[in-house]
């Protein structure tokens, strides 16, 4: 039972460390976007969502980016309470 915990630790902390390095580049895309258009992402959502913005094609990329930055944290958040819960 000990070596099938470890496997899956091992597993675990390569998921978590792939997660971060994806978190980093997502959260440095959504720096480049909150610098381009001189607004935060908070600001963004509140107008793209409600239509404000247009359909310009990169603010359908930034929102992407902001959804799959909010995915990325309750997975990190999930890999590394289960890492936790296996110590």
């Amino acid at each position: 039972m000990l070596k099938r915990a470890f496997i899956i630790a091992e597993v675990l902390e390569r998921e978590l460390k792939i997660s971060k390095i994806k978190l980093k580049i997502y959260e440095r895309k959504e720096k480049e976007f909150e610098s381009k258009y001189k607004m935060d992402s908070s600001e963004f959502l509140k107008k793209f969502e409600s239509g404000q913005l247009g359909d310009d094609e990169d603010f359908f990329v930034w929102w992407g980016y902001l959804k799959a930055l909010r995915t990325l944290k309750e997975r990190i958040a999930i890999l590394e309470s289960e890492l936790q819960r296996l110590q």
